[in-house]
């Protein structure tokens, strides 16, 4: 019984350690379509390259006709805008004017007639505020500078101390947007007075006497001038 037992066993019988391989017929029969839908999209891929290939070969060997070269340009003159023919009192074509240009680009000159009256007037007001200003630089150069003796006086006036107190002496303009500042320099010394104001038609809102070496300062009509510059001779 041992020999039958183990001729069975390498035969590959009933009792075989290797048992006989049966494949899925479900997983054979879905491989067996896959392979065919891959090989039937290659097919098409192949065809399409082919009728590609061919439209390109027929599209660079058709001849090019006269007509055809002539068609686009005629295209596009149809589409361009015509010109207005201007005619004579007989109906015949005449030719354009100096009068006709001015007319259909009256516009356009207008514009430019516009913006060379703005800049005319810009380079007028530069040109008056330039002279204006040399005037002022000349006149003002030609002034005697302000003396300590005279700012003591000021300190000292009984009514309101006014641009016009200092019209006669040279100063330096200082002009901001809302503001406007003269700065003279005192005579002899290491003093300033600033007149400072919204502009010379209104009362000045402060009139300082500065110390330019310490940068102290008093307020002209307000505090004891005496005091001041006896303090700041000392040093």
């Amino acid at each position: 019984m041992s020999d039958n037992y183990n001729d069975q066993r390498d035969e590959g019988g009933l009792f075989s350690d290797e048992m006989p391989k049966r494949e899925n017929p479900y997983l054979k029969k879905n491989r067996e379509k896959a392979k065919a839908e891959a090989e039937k999209a290659k097919k098409a891929e192949a065809e399409k390259d082919k009728k590609a290939e061919k439209a390109e070969k027929a599209r660079w060997d058709k001849p090019v006709t006269a007509e055809a070269e002539t068609a686009e340009p005629l295209a596009s003159a149809e589409k361009a805008p015509k010109r207005a023919l201007r005619v004579d009192e007989n109906g015949n074509p005449r030719k354009r004017t100096f009068s006709d240009f001015m007319f259909e680009h009256v516009k356009l000159i207008a514009s430019l007639a516009t913006i060379l009256v703005v800049l005319s007037l810009v380079l007028i007001t530069d040109v008056v505020g330039i002279v204006q200003n040399m005037i002022t630089q000349s006149e003002n150069a030609a002034k005697e500078e302000i003396s300590l003796t005279y700012v003591q006086g000021l300190a000292e006036k009984s009514g309101p101390i006014t641009w016009d107190d200092f019209k006669k002496f040279r100063y330096d303009e200082d002009k901001g947007k809302e503001y406007m500042t003269w700065k003279l320099t005192v005579k002899s010394t290491d003093y300033e007075v600033w007149v400072t104001g919204v502009n010379a038609t209104r009362s000045p809102s402060a009139v300082w006497l500065i110390d330019m070496r310490s940068g102290d300062r008093m307020s002209l009509g307000v505090d004891d001038f005496e005091d001041f510059i006896r303090e700041h001779t000392k040093k």
